[in-house]
């Protein structure tokens, strides 16, 4: 479909405001020394007024479950691009993220990933999963929180993938709880493959922190076969909607 141009204006501006954040930023970070202050000013400032310009609203269900288990991994089930933007408004600081090598040479988000202290993982040569998490374990040991997409790739309909084991391995690696953050409408706002975004509304629910201290190796596919569930119920049953 092709977008109307007044979302392509929106998203045009949405860049521009998220560029010329990032330039604050940046010298903040030369004169302070602050990078990670610098990261967190970037993160909550760029992405509001990205959604402002754009004219996204974002209801947030569960809100205090994003601040009472720190660190921690969050997950998402993930339908476009446009789900970065909004984890950052959420979570705000403190916060990283897992990427691909071949994404800290993005011009300009590549930057920011680097200075974002992303952990970058070599797919190529990862060798056994273990070692490839090293470096997002080291993150979330600093205090930082990690956010993954289990599904590993953007989905092309609002219907849930299956589920990865990385982000579980990380977490019980690194001894945190995961948080599970469940999307609803940002594929309507940002398609898997759409560079446009539009104006509308993203639902958010923010589910429980889960403690993985007691999970094994063994049992950890009935675990995440359990999590799953949980997305998909809740996807199915939004909290605080009325059945017809």
């Amino acid at each position: 479909r092709r977008a109307p141009r007044h979302a392509i204006a929106r998203t045009v501006a949405a860049y521009g405001a998220m560029g010329a954040t990032f330039l604050l930023g940046l010298g903040y970070s030369k004169a302070s020394g602050d990078t990670r202050g610098a990261v967190d000013l970037i993160t909550s400032v760029a992405s509001d007024a990205a959604l402002a310009v754009l004219g996204v609203k974002v209801e947030v269900q569960g809100e205090d479950h994003l601040w009472s288990h720190r660190p921690c991994v969050f997950i998402i089930n993930h339908q476009s691009k446009f789900d970065m933007f909004l984890m950052m408004h959420l979570i705000r600081r403190n916060f990283t993220g897992v990427a691909k090598q071949e994404a800290a040479k993005v011009f300009g988000f590549g930057k920011f990933m680097k200075m974002a202290d992303m952990a970058f993982i070599d797919r190529k040569h990862t060798g056994r999963a273990v070692d490839a998490l090293k470096p997002a374990v080291e993150r979330l040991k600093r205090g930082l929180c990690v956010v993954m997409a289990p599904e590993g790739t953007r989905s092309w309909t609002p219907r849930l993938g299956p589920f990865k084991k990385g982000a579980f391995h990380l977490a019980m690696q690194a001894g945190v709880p995961i948080v599970p953050v469940v999307i609803r409408n940002a594929g309507e706002i940002m398609g898997r493959n759409d560079q446009v975004m539009r104006a509308g509304k993203v639902q958010v629910a923010v589910l429980p922190a889960i403690d993985v201290s007691n999970w094994k190796a063994s049992d950890l596919a009935e675990r995440i076969a359990v999590v799953h569930r949980l997305y998909v119920s809740t996807l199915k049953s939004w909290p605080g909607e009325k059945r017809p």
